[in-house]
């Protein structure tokens, strides 16, 4: 279960920002990012903005406004009007007082587009607003049908999320890092650093919590936010160095456990699956897209497993739930392997493959532990013909 991506277009404003008294920067390098910071961040932090009846705040309104609901976007202490006219038979349209002067007459149109999800209809759009005189920055938005009933609580609720941010270049003991921070930094927050340089980031292993040590190249370091500008200096407590993330893409070699299953049984992996396939399948009861793919997993076991083909379940649901574990795998005939800690996102096979979202699968081979498929492989319908495909390789000897 992930969050939902944007895409990058333009950076501006370079400023530098100095080290804290060690020899070891150079200096960060501050670049601003008007739009794209959710795809840069890998995800977004969705933002409510209520709506009513009353127009606080609106000198001037456009005409022929038939259903309008009124609220503000509010970000770091700045805020802007936005109406948002929902017609009972005609299409939604939003304005945004993106130059906060009160007229909603004299600003960008607004993209605002219909989506049909589940069968009420959902909208998408984008918006820039000005954050300084010479300056602006993009907000993504969105709204459920507030007829929607699941959607009840947002029936006058507007969502919407930052899209600009700051891009930051440092040097740590030699090796230079990109890290990003979408809207104003703050000094609770994050930030993600892309230690083996693989475009992607790891949870686990390459966020840094502003404000605490971190080792990730041998020495221990702390990042701060100080009066919005991001700062580097050496930590007084000493840790150990964090590894890499895991490798686990197609061809690498799998990872090595050894785990207790559901029914008591020890089992070692991969090495107890030799003359076979494997599945490793993270999931939860609670996940709807982990349910969704149940029908698939089901038609690939019962097709391909007299072939050799397996299927070992690590469960991500919470303490204490075994027992609804073991019904819902009896009700929708799950007859595989499981493995159940009740650690939910702390499982600890889940961490150890560096599992930040579900559901996350793997095809492992059993004599040479090679990793031969991930999700884009082993999703959808087109599962059992690949593991189909993948057993003929086997026997084959390709």
């Amino acid at each position: 279960m992930r969050r939902r991506l944007l895409t990058l277009t333009s950076c501006l404003a370079t400023a530098t920002v100095l080290c804290q008294g060690v020899a070891f920067c150079q200096g960060i390098k501050e670049s601003f990012v008007a739009e794209g910071m959710s795809q840069k961040m890998g995800g977004y932090r969705p933002i409510r903005a209520e709506m009513s009846d009353e127009s606080k705040g609106i000198e001037k309104a456009p005409e022929g406004l038939s259903a309008p609901k009124y609220g503000r976007i509010e970000i770091d202490g700045k805020s802007w009007a936005f109406i948002l006219d929902e017609p009972e038979e005609d299409k939604a349209t939003l304005y945004i007082d993106a130059n906060n002067d009160g007229d909603l007459t004299n600003d960008p149109a607004v993209s605002w587009l219909p989506r049909k999800l589940g069968g009420f209809n959902t909208y998408n759009g984008t918006a820039k607003v000005e954050l300084s005189k010479d300056q602006s920055g993009a907000i993504g938005l969105y709204r459920f049908d507030p007829k929607d009933p699941s959607r009840a609580p947002l029936k006058n609720t507007l969502m919407f999320f930052i899209d600009f941010g700051s891009q930051y270049q440092l040097e740590i003991d030699g090796k230079e890092f990109k890290t990003f921070a979408a809207g104003p930094l703050s000094p609770n927050g994050s930030l993600p650093l892309d230690r083996n340089d693989d475009g992607k980031i790891s949870r686990n292993y390459e966020m840094v919590k502003l404000g605490e040590p971190f080792n990730f190249t041998g020495s221990s370091y702390v990042l701060s936010a100080v009066d919005g500008k991001l700062s580097l200096s050496e930590s007084d407590k000493e840790l150990p160095q964090l590894p890499l993330p895991p490798d686990l893409r197609i061809g690498k070699p799998a990872l090595e456990f050894t785990a207790t299953l559901m029914d008591g049984k020890e089992v070692h992996f991969p090495k107890d699956y030799k003359g076979r396939l494997v599945m490793l399948d993270f999931w939860a009861t609670w996940c709807g897209p982990c349910i969704r793919e149940i029908p698939n997993m089901k038609k690939a076991y019962e097709e391909n497993h007299e072939n050799g083909f397996e299927i070992l379940g690590i469960s991500f649901d919470q303490e204490n739930m075994e027992e609804k574990v073991k019904g819902f795998l009896e009700k929708n005939e799950m007859p595989w392997s499981q493995i159940y800690e009740g650690k939910y996102w702390e499982t600890s096979l889940g961490k150890m493959h560096d599992v930040s979202g579900i559901p996350f699968v793997l095809l492992v081979d059993g004599d040479t532990g090679e990793i031969l498929g991930t999700a884009k492989e082993l999703r959808g319908e087109g599962l059992s013909e690949f593991i189909a495909q993948q057993l003929e390789k086997k026997k084959s000897g390709q």
